[in-house]
Parts: structure tokens; sequence; C-alpha cells
């Protein structure tokens, strides 16, 4: 697997190294570095995007160019429309079209409306950060070997389109994945740290500096990855998360 991983991305600058005796943080100068843990899943994903596309690289320039003429609230739209397709709403409450971010997460809300979940006051949270580590990696990994890929700085946000996984369940696709993390990279600086077939870990260069831009945020993340709320009692502790807390863990079922 890890063969035909890396064939599909040698137009990339890649490592493969051995899960054992891992040394992170992996870095190098002016590049993301991404962890990869290998899966068949991933691996059939990148197999369809080429497939259709011709190449890699090919898929990831068209997906550029769709998402060129998308901002992020497209995506939101898109995906709150999608999880509120199968729910018992009105039409009315289910159509996203001229909808700002305030009134999507409102709508999307609306599946949670008897969830203490969504309680928006700001509260002290004790969660502890996560930190990525070599054990972590050992647990999860199906492989001895991960690959590394190198993306140029600015590039960052592409991590999704060259490693396209999700589209199952409540996970967006790989476009809308790379639309919100451009979003958060030009606000936040953000560096997508590992990906596997269910998870990202992110890396954010900076908090929010107010209570209202962290809510804002945790808005953001629970309609990405709602799992990421789990382990905080409330939307409000998670926005004092953001506040402390660099490193973003989103995992879906």
């Amino acid at each position: 697997m890890i063969k035909e991983l890396a064939e599909y991305l040698n137009e990339c600058e890649i490592e493969i190294r051995a899960v054992e005796g891992l040394s992170l943080p992996i870095a190098k100068e002016e590049h993301r570095s991404l962890l990869i843990l290998p899966s068949f899943n991933i691996l059939e994903m990148m197999e369809e995007a080429v497939e259709d596309a011709g190449s890699l690289s090919s898929y990831v320039r068209h997906q550029l160019e769709e998402a060129s003429g998308l901002q992020v609230d497209d995506a939101w739209r898109i995906i709150v429309e999608s999880e509120l397709a199968y729910s018992d709403l009105s039409p009315e409450q289910k159509d996203m079209n001229g909808k700002d971010f305030e009134e999507i997460f409102k709508a999307y809300a609306l599946l949670w409306e008897d969830s203490s979940l969504l309680n928006e006051q700001i509260c002290d949270s004790a969660t502890a950060p996560f930190s990525i580590n070599s054990d972590w990696i050992e647990q999860r990994s199906e492989n001895d070997e991960i690959i590394i890929l190198h993306l140029p700085v600015r590039s960052g946000y592409e991590a999704p389109l060259w490693i396209p996984m999700g589209g199952f369940n409540e996970c967006p696709l790989p476009l809308y994945q790379s639309l919100i993390f451009k979003h958060w990279q030009d606000r936040y600086d953000i560096t997508p740290l590992a990906v596997s077939e269910d998870t990202w870990i992110i890396q954010a260069g900076k908090c929010p500096e107010t209570e209202e831009e962290a809510l804002r945020l945790a808005k953001e993340h629970f309609i990405f990855c709602s799992y990421a709320l789990e382990g905080c009692p409330t939307l409000g502790h998670y926005a004092d998360d953001l506040m402390k807390h660099k490193v973003w863990y989103f995992w879906w079922d």
C-alpha cells in the first residue's frame, strides 16, 4: 500500500519513514509537513481521483479551479444542506440559499435543538490539550511505515486534495475541506499535521483573541466535525478550549 500511495504522490516531495522510533515534530524549512497514516480507504479515493482526472496533480488542479469560484460560506451551506437533507425539517428550513454563516448555523442547530451542547456561554474548560506523538501514531497506523508529504507553506490548505479522504457519513468532501482549510489558514495560520482515513489533526499558528471570535470558530468546527466537541459539555466550553489550545482534532465515525 505504501508503494502505491507513493507512486500517486510522485510529483510531490515526500518521505517514507518507519513508524517505530519516529521523531516528532517533523519540520522542513518553508514547508508544511503532513504525516499520512496510510489506509486502503485513502488509496481507493486516490485511485478514483486519478481515474477521473488522469493524475493526482490534475485532480488537485481541477479541484482548485472549482474552489476558486466558491467562498467558504458556500462550503458551510453545502455541508449543512447535506446534513439537513434527511431530517424532518421543512423545505424552507433546509434551504441554505443566500443565508449567511449565523443563519446557516441556526439551521444546523435545529438538528440539536434539545441538546445542552449548544449552550454558547463561555465557560472555563479543563480539557487537556491534545498532543500528537509517536505512541498515538503507532496505535493508529495499519503499517510499519508512514508517508510524510511536504507542501509549500502557503499551499498547506491543498492537503485535503493531495490526500483525499471524506465524503462519507458526516465528513465533508475534499473540495470543501480545502476551502475551509484555506479560510482557517488565512485567519489562524493553520498547519495540517496528520491525516488518516477518518481524522485530521491541525496546528493553529494563533488562537482566537476574543470570546466572540472563539465562539464563531467553535461553531465552524461544530459544522465541520461535530465530534470535535466530544469531551466538552457545551459549545461555550469548546470555545474556551480554542482560546487556550492550538492543536485541533477532527474525527468522524
